[in-house]
């Protein structure tokens, strides 16, 4: 799954790396991100890439908001099963962007949180949908089986995309089906990742600074 994770990469470098067109909203860099709150995430409309703050955590726009609990993960490898999802794939593709996840290892009575990244440090982004439920827009992350870096800790790991054309291919609906698309929802080859333990601090999402980041 992905229940936290971090995007301290500066503005101009993602505007530059993902060839934004509009950006709607200003970022800071965020340490420790949790559900609920809001992710930086781009979509594709008319060929204009723009990018904006949304929340995590989906809500379909067929849903009562107060009943129900946001979904922030989408299993990839069932979308056209779930009602929440199956019409977003053709649509409502979105991509989130990210440098680093967290994920937590059971040792014991304890769980131990580690971080996973590129080998190179750069940023990537996650697969994603989005919808909208009156006024409010929200999103999920698309999650897979976990490759042999991520599996001794967590049996599932999300959708990361790292290269251009994949990115394009996710983004733009107007062109590619999700049946084209839905080739890139799988695990990330591990070979292109490594993965450190971190404190503890990160376990709470009140916790966001870069003490988060730091290897133990």
């Amino acid at each position: 799954m992905c229940g936290r994770f971090s995007l301290t990469t500066p503005l101009e470098e993602l505007v530059q790396q993902y060839l934004i067109d509009e950006l709607m909203d200003d970022w800071r860099p965020r340490y420790n991100i949790a559900p609920t709150q809001k992710v930086f995430s781009l979509i594709s409309h008319k060929g204009k890439r723009k990018a904006g703050k949304i929340t995590w955590g989906l809500i379909p726009s067929w849903a009562n908001q107060n009943k129900w609990k946001p979904l922030i993960n989408a299993r990839s490898e069932t979308l056209l099963e779930k009602p929440s999802f199956k019409s977003l794939v053709h649509s409502k593709r979105m991509i989130v962007f990210a440098d680093g996840f967290y994920e937590w290892k059971r040792e014991r009575n304890q769980k131990v949180p580690f971080r996973f990244r590129l080998k190179k440090e750069q940023p990537f982004v996650f697969a994603g949908l989005w919808d909208r439920n009156g006024e409010a827009t929200s999103s999920t992350i698309l999650t897979t089986s976990a490759n042999s870096l991520v599996n001794p800790v967590h049996e599932r790991m999300p959708v990361m995309l790292t290269n251009n054309d994949d990115i394009e291919k996710w983004l733009n609906t107007e062109k590619y089906t999700f049946e084209e698309a839905s080739s890139l929802l799988k695990p990330l080859e591990p070979e292109h990742m490594n993965s450190y333990m971190v404190s503890s601090i990160v376990n709470s999402p009140k916790n966001d600074t870069i003490e988060c980041l730091v290897p133990v």
